[in-house]
């Protein structure tokens, strides 16, 4: 039977902690990924999508490096969106749509951090770009309910090892190999790392929130940690001498500092991030140790 809240991209890293999190407040879901479209050959919305009340937009091709590399994604992720809408859209009740975005990504650089959601938008990469195309479309869609939510760094336990993303999943697997630790740029560059189910969280609560949602909502740790920081938490938690901390140059589509303003969230859903980084790290290694590495 079709639950009153759908997920597409439910197979991601983000998605299963939100359908986890989702069924943890009894909350039915429809869960879609590749292998189960949510639409139907005739373009028509799949039954579950076409019954909730809120859907999750979390699919995607793309991370940072893949968006640089091979812009083909990029259109596709686009087509995917703007089909979706084009099926929501006609539905006799449209249900509230969120959009996962980049809050590290879309910001002008040249603004101080840390971002508020009325912050200027300016992103230096294609990733960026993307996501703002894709926050775009959904602006333009004439729904009578929707959010985009500009997420901060996500981590946490399952996050796949892919290549140009997800730097403690990266260094958690060098840790467990015994290979060194490769901090790439400037190691007092910051960013706001924000754990998976405080992530999850944050979603759970917009489909229960009754109140007007504003059109950006950023979630965050809300407190910028510089690579060095994190580098030497994530050894901490490891825990073993022989391991090295290497810097290489920076990447092109790397930016220098960013963390997000995320008081609007906690205003608006009563949220706020609850989960340290230390005790997050903790987590994230004992599954790869329990497990092993997840690939992208």
């Amino acid at each position: 039977m079709p639950g009153p809240v759908a997920v597409v991209g439910a197979a991601g890293f983000l998605g299963r902690a939100l359908v986890e999190a989702l069924r943890r407040s009894t909350t039915g879901v429809s869960a879609y990924t590749r292998s189960v479209p949510f639409l139907g050959p005739d373009g028509a919305a799949a039954p579950g999508l076409a019954s909730a009340r809120t859907v999750f937009w979390l699919a995607t091709q793309i991370n940072p490096q893949i968006a640089e590399q091979q812009p083909s994604k990029v259109a596709e992720d686009r087509a995917a969106f703007d089909a979706f809408l084009h099926a929501v859209r006609g539905l006799p009740a449209p249900p509230t749509v969120v959009l996962l975005s980049s809050g590290g990504t879309v910001y002008d650089p040249d603004t101080a951090p840390p971002y508020a959601e009325t912050a200027p938008t300016r992103p230096l990469s294609a990733y960026g770009g993307a996501k703002l195309a894709l926050e775009s479309l959904l602006a333009g869609a004439a729904l009578p309910r929707f959010v985009t939510l500009r997420v901060s760094n996500a981590y946490g336990p399952g996050q796949p090892v892919a290549s140009g993303q997800g730097v403690i999943a990266h260094w958690l697997r060098a840790g467990r190999r015994g290979e060194d630790v490769r901090l790439f740029g400037d190691p007092e560059t910051t960013r706001d790392y924000v754990y998976v189910d405080d992530i999850a969280a944050a979603m759970v609560a917009v489909d229960a929130c009754q109140e007007p949602l504003p059109p950006v909502l950023n979630v965050g740790s809300g407190r910028p940690t510089t690579l060095r920081e994190l580098a030497e938490t994530v050894l901490e938690v490891v825990d073993d001498p022989a391991l090295r901390l290497v810097v290489e140059p920076r990447r092109s589509f790397d930016v220098p500092r960013t963390w997000l303003d995320v008081s609007l969230a906690g205003d608006v859903l009563g949220w706020l991030p609850v989960t340290s980084l230390t005790d997050g790290i903790a987590a994230a290694w004992s599954e790869v140790r329990r497990h092993g590495d997840p690939t992208a």
